[in-house]
Protein backbone atom coordinates (compact mmCIF):
# COMPACT_ATOMS: atom_id res chain seq x y z
CA UNK A 1 0.00 0.00 0.00
CA UNK A 2 2.80 2.42 1.07
CA UNK A 3 4.76 1.91 -2.39
CA UNK A 4 1.30 2.51 -4.42
CA UNK A 5 1.04 5.85 -2.29
CA UNK A 6 4.48 6.45 -3.09
CA UNK A 7 4.27 6.22 -6.41
CA UNK A 8 0.96 8.37 -6.40
CA UNK A 9 2.55 10.98 -5.19
CA UNK A 10 5.68 10.84 -7.21
CA UNK A 11 3.14 10.86 -10.54
CA UNK A 12 1.79 13.44 -9.32
CA UNK A 13 4.45 16.08 -8.07
CA UNK A 14 5.61 14.90 -11.82
CA UNK A 15 2.80 15.40 -13.54
CA UNK A 16 2.66 19.22 -12.13
CA UNK A 17 5.61 19.82 -12.37
CA UNK A 18 6.01 19.16 -15.96
CA UNK A 19 3.13 21.11 -16.72
CA UNK A 20 5.16 24.29 -14.90
CA UNK A 21 8.25 24.01 -16.54
CA UNK A 22 6.93 23.44 -19.99
CA UNK A 23 4.70 26.93 -19.03
CA UNK A 24 6.74 28.71 -17.82
CA UNK A 25 9.80 27.80 -20.68
CA UNK A 26 7.52 28.90 -23.10
CA UNK A 27 6.48 32.16 -21.72
CA UNK A 28 10.38 32.98 -20.69
CA UNK A 29 11.22 31.96 -24.34
CA UNK A 30 8.28 34.19 -26.17
CA UNK A 31 9.32 36.62 -24.14
CA UNK A 32 12.78 36.75 -24.88
CA UNK A 33 11.86 36.64 -28.47
CA UNK A 34 9.67 39.48 -28.49
CA UNK A 35 12.11 41.67 -26.68
CA UNK A 36 13.93 41.32 -30.16
CA UNK A 37 11.77 41.52 -32.41
CA UNK A 38 13.07 44.83 -33.58
CA UNK A 39 16.06 42.83 -35.19
CA UNK A 40 12.59 39.96 -36.84
CA UNK A 41 11.85 43.19 -38.64
CA UNK A 42 15.01 43.58 -40.14
CA UNK A 43 15.13 39.88 -41.99
CA UNK A 44 17.46 37.87 -39.08
CA UNK A 45 14.55 36.20 -37.66
CA UNK A 46 17.09 33.09 -38.03
CA UNK A 47 19.79 34.76 -35.97
CA UNK A 48 16.85 35.61 -33.48
CA UNK A 49 15.61 32.04 -33.27
CA UNK A 50 19.50 30.79 -32.38
CA UNK A 51 19.73 33.02 -30.08
CA UNK A 52 16.71 32.29 -28.29
CA UNK A 53 17.87 28.93 -28.34
CA UNK A 54 21.06 28.97 -27.09
CA UNK A 55 19.36 30.42 -23.81
CA UNK A 56 17.06 27.21 -23.45
CA UNK A 57 20.24 25.73 -20.82
CA UNK A 58 20.21 28.62 -18.96
CA UNK A 59 16.64 29.24 -18.76
CA UNK A 60 16.18 25.49 -17.98
CA UNK A 61 18.32 25.52 -14.59
CA UNK A 62 16.20 28.75 -13.55
CA UNK A 63 12.93 26.86 -13.74
CA UNK A 64 13.47 24.31 -12.26
CA UNK A 65 13.35 25.45 -8.67
CA UNK A 66 10.27 27.22 -9.26
CA UNK A 67 8.29 24.00 -11.27
CA UNK A 68 9.68 21.87 -8.37
CA UNK A 69 8.14 24.41 -5.75
CA UNK A 70 4.97 24.34 -7.84
CA UNK A 71 4.55 20.92 -8.70
CA UNK A 72 5.17 19.75 -4.74
CA UNK A 73 3.02 22.56 -3.08
CA UNK A 74 0.29 21.84 -5.72
CA UNK A 75 0.54 17.89 -5.57
CA UNK A 76 0.44 18.55 -1.61
CA UNK A 77 -2.39 20.82 -1.75
CA UNK A 78 -4.47 19.02 -3.99
CA UNK A 79 -3.95 16.18 -1.55
CA UNK A 80 -4.81 18.67 1.46
CA UNK A 81 -8.05 20.14 -0.13
CA UNK A 82 -9.57 16.53 -1.57
CA UNK A 83 -9.59 15.62 2.19
CA UNK A 84 -6.63 12.07 0.72
CA UNK A 85 -4.27 13.86 3.04
CA UNK A 86 -6.52 13.83 6.41
CA UNK A 87 -7.43 9.67 5.00
CA UNK A 88 -3.61 8.92 5.12
CA UNK A 89 -2.57 10.53 7.99
CA UNK A 90 -5.46 8.25 9.77
CA UNK A 91 -3.62 5.20 8.26
CA UNK A 92 -0.98 6.28 10.04
CA UNK A 93 1.17 7.79 7.54
CA UNK A 94 2.63 10.78 8.63
CA UNK A 95 3.57 13.56 6.26
CA UNK A 96 7.51 12.85 6.57
CA UNK A 97 6.62 9.75 5.17
CA UNK A 98 4.60 10.94 2.61
CA UNK A 99 7.84 13.46 1.79
CA UNK A 100 10.03 10.42 0.62
CA UNK A 101 8.79 9.98 -3.04
CA UNK A 102 8.81 13.96 -2.81
CA UNK A 103 12.89 14.18 -1.75
CA UNK A 104 13.39 10.93 -4.60
CA UNK A 105 11.74 12.89 -7.16
CA UNK A 106 13.90 16.26 -5.88
CA UNK A 107 17.07 14.05 -6.32
CA UNK A 108 16.66 13.10 -10.27
CA UNK A 109 15.82 16.91 -10.58
CA UNK A 110 18.89 17.86 -9.01
CA UNK A 111 20.92 15.39 -11.52
CA UNK A 112 18.83 16.58 -14.49
CA UNK A 113 20.37 20.20 -13.62
CA UNK A 114 24.10 19.17 -12.88
CA UNK A 115 24.12 17.19 -16.10
CA UNK A 116 22.46 20.54 -17.97
CA UNK A 117 24.86 23.03 -16.08
CA UNK A 118 27.92 20.53 -17.35
CA UNK A 119 26.89 19.73 -20.49
CA UNK A 120 24.82 22.10 -22.00
CA UNK A 121 24.83 25.48 -20.33
CA UNK A 122 28.53 26.05 -21.71
CA UNK A 123 27.55 25.43 -25.33
CA UNK A 124 24.33 27.79 -24.91
CA UNK A 125 26.33 30.76 -23.34
CA UNK A 126 29.02 30.50 -26.08
CA UNK A 127 26.11 30.63 -28.72
CA UNK A 128 24.58 33.18 -26.82
CA UNK A 129 27.41 35.13 -27.01
CA UNK A 130 28.22 34.40 -30.51
CA UNK A 131 25.00 35.54 -31.27
CA UNK A 132 25.07 38.77 -29.20
CA UNK A 133 28.13 40.24 -31.04
CA UNK A 134 26.84 39.23 -34.90
CA UNK A 135 23.41 41.07 -33.97
CA UNK A 136 25.84 44.07 -32.56
CA UNK A 137 23.99 43.33 -29.00
CA UNK A 138 27.21 43.02 -27.01
CA UNK A 139 30.45 43.83 -26.73
CA UNK A 140 32.88 40.75 -26.69
CA UNK A 141 33.11 39.53 -22.51
CA UNK A 142 36.56 38.50 -21.60
CA UNK A 143 38.11 37.52 -18.42
CA UNK A 144 41.53 37.77 -17.85
CA UNK A 145 43.19 34.64 -17.16
CA UNK A 146 46.62 36.34 -15.26
CA UNK A 147 47.00 39.97 -14.49
CA UNK A 148 50.19 40.31 -17.15
CA UNK A 149 49.96 39.47 -20.59
CA UNK A 150 53.30 37.82 -22.27
CA UNK A 151 53.60 36.97 -26.12
CA UNK A 152 56.87 36.45 -28.30
CA UNK A 153 57.27 37.02 -31.78
CA UNK A 154 60.26 36.66 -34.01
CA UNK A 155 63.12 37.73 -31.70
CA UNK A 156 60.83 39.97 -29.40
CA UNK A 157 59.40 39.62 -26.19
CA UNK A 158 56.06 41.70 -25.16
CA UNK A 159 54.53 42.01 -22.64
CA UNK A 160 51.50 43.96 -20.54
CA UNK A 161 49.28 44.17 -17.78
CA UNK A 162 46.05 44.79 -17.39
CA UNK A 163 44.98 44.91 -20.66
CA UNK A 164 41.26 45.20 -21.80
CA UNK A 165 41.26 43.93 -25.37
CA UNK A 166 37.22 45.78 -25.70
CA UNK A 167 39.08 48.69 -25.99
CA UNK A 168 42.02 47.65 -27.33
CA UNK A 169 44.81 49.19 -24.04
CA UNK A 170 46.68 48.37 -21.37
CA UNK A 171 49.61 49.61 -19.05
CA UNK A 172 52.58 49.17 -18.20
CA UNK A 173 53.91 47.84 -21.98
CA UNK A 174 57.32 46.55 -22.24
CA UNK A 175 59.18 45.10 -25.50
CA UNK A 176 61.85 43.00 -25.29
CA UNK A 177 64.38 42.06 -28.34
CA UNK A 178 67.27 39.18 -28.00
CA UNK A 179 70.17 38.53 -30.08
CA UNK A 180 71.55 35.03 -31.75
CA UNK A 181 72.99 34.65 -28.29
CA UNK A 182 69.75 35.02 -26.23
CA UNK A 183 71.44 38.41 -24.74
CA UNK A 184 68.54 40.91 -24.92
CA UNK A 185 70.30 44.14 -26.81
CA UNK A 186 66.99 46.40 -26.93
CA UNK A 187 64.03 47.09 -24.35
CA UNK A 188 61.42 49.32 -24.52
CA UNK A 189 58.95 50.74 -21.68
CA UNK A 190 55.49 52.64 -21.80
CA UNK A 191 53.60 53.30 -18.97
CA UNK A 192 50.53 53.41 -21.40
CA UNK A 193 49.46 51.47 -24.68
CA UNK A 194 46.61 51.75 -27.25
CA UNK A 195 45.81 50.17 -30.26
CA UNK A 196 45.51 52.00 -33.45
CA UNK A 197 45.25 50.16 -37.08
CA UNK A 198 47.04 47.84 -38.89
CA UNK A 199 49.43 46.58 -36.26
CA UNK A 200 49.93 50.18 -35.26
CA UNK A 201 50.02 51.25 -31.60
CA UNK A 202 50.11 54.49 -29.80
CA UNK A 203 52.58 54.20 -26.49
CA UNK A 204 52.69 57.19 -23.96
CA UNK A 205 55.34 58.15 -22.04
CA UNK A 206 57.84 55.46 -23.32
CA UNK A 207 61.75 54.70 -22.59
CA UNK A 208 63.62 53.11 -25.04
CA UNK A 209 66.44 51.60 -23.76
CA UNK A 210 70.16 50.53 -26.44
CA UNK A 211 71.56 47.90 -23.68
CA UNK A 212 74.83 47.08 -25.81
CA UNK A 213 75.19 51.03 -25.94
CA UNK A 214 73.94 51.85 -22.43
CA UNK A 215 71.66 54.72 -23.96
CA UNK A 216 68.43 55.86 -23.12
CA UNK A 217 65.49 58.25 -24.78
CA UNK A 218 62.63 59.50 -23.75
CA UNK A 219 59.11 59.67 -25.23
CA UNK A 220 56.17 61.19 -24.30
CA UNK A 221 54.26 59.56 -26.92
CA UNK A 222 54.68 57.43 -30.53
CA UNK A 223 52.90 55.23 -32.89
CA UNK A 224 55.07 52.33 -33.15
CA UNK A 225 54.09 48.93 -35.90
CA UNK A 226 54.96 45.78 -33.19
CA UNK A 227 53.57 43.28 -35.56
CA UNK A 228 50.91 42.34 -33.43
CA UNK A 229 47.27 42.97 -33.04
CA UNK A 230 44.41 42.92 -29.89
CA UNK A 231 43.89 39.36 -31.87
CA UNK A 232 47.38 38.19 -30.99
CA UNK A 233 46.74 38.98 -26.48
CA UNK A 234 42.81 37.53 -26.94
CA UNK A 235 43.88 33.96 -26.37
CA UNK A 236 44.86 35.02 -23.11
CA UNK A 237 41.17 35.88 -22.12
CA UNK A 238 38.52 33.20 -20.86
CA UNK A 239 34.97 33.25 -20.56
CA UNK A 240 34.53 31.05 -17.34
CA UNK A 241 30.65 30.75 -18.45
CA UNK A 242 31.91 28.82 -21.30
CA UNK A 243 33.80 26.47 -19.92
CA UNK A 244 32.66 22.91 -18.64
CA UNK A 245 32.68 22.24 -14.20
CA UNK A 246 35.98 20.03 -14.85
CA UNK A 247 37.74 22.20 -17.29
CA UNK A 248 36.80 25.27 -15.04
CA UNK A 249 37.93 23.44 -11.24
CA UNK A 250 41.31 22.29 -13.14
CA UNK A 251 41.96 25.89 -14.59
CA UNK A 252 40.94 27.40 -10.99
CA UNK A 253 43.58 25.36 -9.20
CA UNK A 254 46.22 26.18 -11.91
CA UNK A 255 45.92 29.88 -11.23
CA UNK A 256 46.03 29.12 -7.40
CA UNK A 257 49.32 27.37 -7.90
CA UNK A 258 50.61 30.47 -9.99
CA UNK A 259 49.41 32.87 -7.04
CA UNK A 260 46.58 34.73 -9.02
CA UNK A 261 43.58 35.67 -7.57
CA UNK A 262 40.65 33.59 -9.05
CA UNK A 263 37.78 35.22 -7.30
CA UNK A 264 35.76 35.80 -10.63
CA UNK A 265 36.77 31.84 -12.00
CA UNK A 266 35.39 30.13 -8.44
CA UNK A 267 32.41 32.51 -8.05
CA UNK A 268 31.10 30.88 -11.78
CA UNK A 269 32.21 27.39 -10.43
CA UNK A 270 30.45 27.38 -7.42
CA UNK A 271 27.07 29.38 -7.88
CA UNK A 272 26.99 26.76 -11.34
CA UNK A 273 26.79 23.72 -8.77
CA UNK A 274 24.75 25.25 -6.33
CA UNK A 275 21.78 26.22 -8.80
CA UNK A 276 20.61 22.67 -9.31
CA UNK A 277 20.68 22.12 -5.23
CA UNK A 278 18.17 24.62 -4.72
CA UNK A 279 15.37 22.37 -5.74
CA UNK A 280 16.17 20.74 -2.48
CA UNK A 281 15.46 23.62 -0.37
CA UNK A 282 12.28 24.42 -2.15
CA UNK A 283 11.25 20.69 -2.35
CA UNK A 284 11.22 20.72 1.41
CA UNK A 285 9.84 24.29 2.01
CA UNK A 286 7.03 23.34 -0.77
CA UNK A 287 5.57 20.04 1.60
CA UNK A 288 4.37 22.29 4.79
CA UNK A 289 3.22 24.83 2.44
CA UNK A 290 1.01 23.19 0.41
CA UNK A 291 -0.11 21.25 3.45
CA UNK A 292 -0.96 24.30 4.69
CA UNK A 293 -3.77 25.88 2.86
CA UNK A 294 -6.06 28.12 4.85
CA UNK A 295 -9.95 27.25 3.26
CA UNK A 296 -8.17 25.54 0.46
CA UNK A 297 -7.76 28.68 -1.09
CA UNK A 298 -6.63 28.15 -4.89
CA UNK A 299 -4.96 31.03 -4.95
CA UNK A 300 -2.93 30.37 -1.77
CA UNK A 301 -0.12 28.52 -3.80
CA UNK A 302 0.08 30.56 -6.46
CA UNK A 303 0.33 33.63 -4.41
CA UNK A 304 2.95 32.10 -1.70
CA UNK A 305 5.66 30.33 -4.60
CA UNK A 306 5.79 33.52 -6.57
CA UNK A 307 6.67 35.39 -3.42
CA UNK A 308 8.50 32.78 -1.97
CA UNK A 309 10.86 32.44 -5.59
CA UNK A 310 11.02 36.35 -5.64
CA UNK A 311 12.78 36.46 -2.36
CA UNK A 312 14.83 33.43 -2.90
CA UNK A 313 16.12 34.64 -5.97
CA UNK A 314 16.74 38.27 -4.34
CA UNK A 315 18.60 36.71 -1.45
CA UNK A 316 20.91 34.04 -4.29
CA UNK A 317 21.56 37.38 -6.45
CA UNK A 318 22.35 39.81 -2.96
CA UNK A 319 25.56 36.64 -1.85
CA UNK A 320 26.45 36.39 -5.61
CA UNK A 321 27.14 40.03 -5.56
CA UNK A 322 29.10 39.98 -2.13
CA UNK A 323 31.42 36.68 -3.58
CA UNK A 324 32.32 38.29 -6.83
CA UNK A 325 33.11 41.79 -5.15
CA UNK A 326 35.34 39.53 -2.69
CA UNK A 327 33.06 40.17 0.39
CA UNK A 328 32.62 36.80 1.22
CA UNK A 329 34.55 33.70 0.12
CA UNK A 330 33.08 32.28 -3.51
CA UNK A 331 31.88 29.28 -1.72
CA UNK A 332 30.09 30.50 1.17
CA UNK A 333 28.58 33.43 -1.45
CA UNK A 334 27.42 30.42 -3.43
CA UNK A 335 25.90 28.53 -0.49
CA UNK A 336 24.34 30.97 1.82
CA UNK A 337 21.23 31.51 0.63
CA UNK A 338 20.21 27.89 0.48
CA UNK A 339 21.16 27.40 4.01
CA UNK A 340 19.02 30.76 4.86
CA UNK A 341 16.05 28.74 3.32
CA UNK A 342 16.82 25.76 4.59
CA UNK A 343 16.55 26.62 7.97
CA UNK A 344 13.33 27.56 6.72
CA UNK A 345 11.99 25.09 5.34
CA UNK A 346 13.74 22.73 8.29
CA UNK A 347 11.77 25.00 10.93
CA UNK A 348 8.41 24.77 8.95
CA UNK A 349 8.96 20.96 7.93
CA UNK A 350 9.13 20.12 11.91
CA UNK A 351 5.99 22.04 12.75
CA UNK A 352 4.07 19.98 10.05
CA UNK A 353 1.49 17.65 11.80
CA UNK A 354 2.55 14.01 11.83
Amino acid sequence: MVKILDGYIFNRVFIYFSLSFLVLMVIFLLVDFVSHVDLVAKGKLVDVLLLVFSRIPVYSIRMLPIATLIGVMVAISELSSTNELVVIKSLGISIYRISVPIFIFASLVVLAGLLITEFFVPKGAALENFMYEKLGKRNKVFYLVTPEVWIKKGNTFFSVRNFDPVKGCGEYFSLIKIGEDFRPFYREDALNIRYEKDGNWKLENVYERDLLREKTLFKKEKVENLGITVKDLTSFFINPSTMELFSLFKLIHHLKLLGYNTTTYEMEFYSRISMPFIVFVVALIGIPLGAFNPRNQKGYTAVVAVGFIVSMWVTVSFFNNLGKTGFLPPVYAAFASHFIFLSIGLILFSRSHS
